[in-house]
């Protein structure tokens, strides 16, 4: 691993006013619920890097909608009520490091950036030209105009933090920004195809395969039925020319076999794939074709995947990158566990970005060894609230729909089942980014040791976002006896559908059918009372 990004600055550009995040020399991780900013974010470190935002340069592909918002807003508003205000502009700053001597590095230091930092990097800046300054000023006061910034008025210079300005291709590092869901992605495969066979061939067989496409195309020609069709042209004639007309192949360089080729797999045409094929194989081949890129940065790679298939290619990632940096957004417990969750960048629709690497060991391996718990679920909901089973998510929701009419995903609360082996480790998470979390738990007949196992929630000074909630009756040491507990034998008879006569029999009753017991407490119209350990997990 040579050249890397060591941070990345934001000001003004889409959902950011100011942004500012580290990051790791390998895998980062940017994840988010919508809207909060990981595509921009990517979006942003790729114009830093490469001066080219979805392909294009960015001096050609300046947009209103790249602005922030709050800002343009501001701007116009200021304007129009007769005062001053410095227009909307956007700065996205690179901040570069090396782990080896790269003299070529050395040309883009500089301390030009907003932390007057002597260090290599990059700075695109999206501003007024100074000589449309006050013709922005007038069309913004002017109230007829829309809000939207007139981006004729504006340049996007792409300089080094030593001041010169960027030429790309003088540039010590390559960057590659890969996205399967746009659609200049779709003939990926078919291009690396192309590259692939060029590597590969000598001149003599490039040369042989070119003669032997063109003597291909030539048979077409004397075919019977394409004979046929020019006999037929010809004795019919042609009102538009005294030539004769007749269907031929391309025989001109346009048409080299290169740009004819197509991949295929199974002998089926690429396109003919399933998507999620399609989606695996483009993206592997991406980041094989980027092998001089230094810097990947990857959107969402989950898209379309089967589970065997994703595991599959964050195998390939994480083997294909190894000596690489590598940034990637998802929506993904899954890609979070695997790649690791040290790697984290979470966003928050604040624009305030939180990370894990204060985490055990021991945690961390948990969820790399069991990636299937959806970490994603915790880090995004507006408050958490984990349970041991089935049978408590149903009970936990039922209960906040019957206080407050609502099921708890309608606010924003995930009820989420995690067994009680996995309790600590999620609220080491928790207490890390102070995450709302409150744990629903029974007692098992043993208070004490309840008290002990969570003693670190439970003091003055332990972390205010996370709360236990459990009985302290040893007598009721599950859900089922403490649904008993809070509702009469008769209640319960009603609502399950049973007419057992004594409580022994109703519990052992409970016990051996949780969930169904469960799911008809929560489809229930009796009236119930609801646990109060369970009732204080969401007030």
């Amino acid at each position: 691993m040579a050249i890397h990004l060591t941070n990345v600055t934001v000001a003004g550009f889409r959902r950011f006013k100011e942004f500012s995040t580290d990051l790791s020399p390998s895998f980062n991780i940017i994840v988010g619920n919508n809207e909060s900013g990981k595509s921009s974010l990517l979006e942003a470190i790729g114009l830093a890097l490469t001066g080219r935002i979805h392909g294009r340069l960015i001096k050609y592909a300046i947009d209103p909608y790249l602005f922030n918002r709050e800002n343009v807003t501001t701007f116009f508003e200021r304007l129009r009520d007769g005062k001053d205000a410095a227009p909307p502009k956007i700065v996205i700053e690179a901040y570069l490091d090396s782990d080896e001597e790269v003299p070529e590095l050395e040309k883009l230091r500089g301390s030009n950036n907003t932390r007057s930092e002597d260090c290599p990097g990059l700075v695109l800046t999206v501003k007024v030209e100074s000589h449309h300054t006050e013709s922005l000023k007038e069309y913004a006061a002017d109230k007829s105009n829309p809000d939207v910034i007139p981006v004729e008025f504006y340049h996007a210079p792409w300089r080094s933090f030593s001041g010169n300005g960027v030429a790309k291709r003088r540039l010590p590092f390559r960057t590659a920004n890969i996205d399967a869901t746009l659609p200049r992605f779709s003939r990926g495969a078919s291009r690396y195809v192309s590259e692939v066979v060029e590597d590969v061939l000598s001149d003599e067989q490039r040369r042989d395969l070119a003669l032997e496409y063109r003597k291909l195309r030539h048979t077409f020609s004397q075919e019977p039925g394409v004979k046929a069709i020019n006999e037929h042209l010809k004795t019919k004639g042609n009102p538009a020319t005294t030539k004769d007309l007749s269907v031929q192949m391309d025989l001109s360089s346009k048409t080299s076999w290169d740009s004819s080729i197509t991949a295929h797999l199974d002998e089926l045409p690429f396109d003919c794939a399933g998507q999620g094929e399609q989606c695996r194989v483009q993206l592997r081949l991406a980041i094989v074709g980027a092998e001089d890129s230094g810097i990947i940065l990857i959107e969402e790679p989950e898209n379309h995947l089967s589970h065997s298939n994703l595991n599959v290619l964050l195998e390939d990632i994480r083997n294909d990158c190894e000596d690489r940096q590598v940034v990637v957004t998802t929506h993904s417990g899954y890609v979070l566990n695997k790649l690791g969750l040290d790697s984290l960048k979470l966003l928050s629709h604040s624009g305030s970005v939180m990370g894990l690497d204060g985490l055990t060991k021991g945690t961390r391996d948990y969820f790399v060894k069991l990636p299937g718990y959806d970490t994603l679920r915790l880090l995004l909901a507006k408050r958490a609230i984990l349970v041991e089973g089935p049978s408590d998510e149903l009970i936990v929701q039922s209960a906040y729909k019957k206080a407050t009419g609502r099921l708890p995903l309608d606010d924003g609360i995930d009820v989420i089942t995690v067994g009680s082996l996995a309790f600590k480790r999620f609220l080491e998470i928790a207490a890390l980014l102070t995450l709302d979390v409150r744990v629903v738990t029974d007692n098992d007949g043993d208070v004490a040791a309840l008290e002990r196992k969570y003693a670190e929630y439970l003091g003055d000074d332990s972390p205010p976002s996370v709360s236990i909630h459990f009985d302290s009756d040893e007598a009721a040491p599950s859900l089922e006896p403490q649904l008993l507990k809070a509702n009469s034998r008769e209640v319960l008879n009603a609502i399950l559908g049973t007419e057992l006569g004594d409580d022994h029999a109703l519990l052992t009753y409970m016990r051996k059918n949780k969930t169904d017991c469960a799911l008809k407490i929560f489809e229930t119209e009796h009236d119930w009372t609801v646990p109060h350990y369970i009732q204080t997990s969401f007030e």
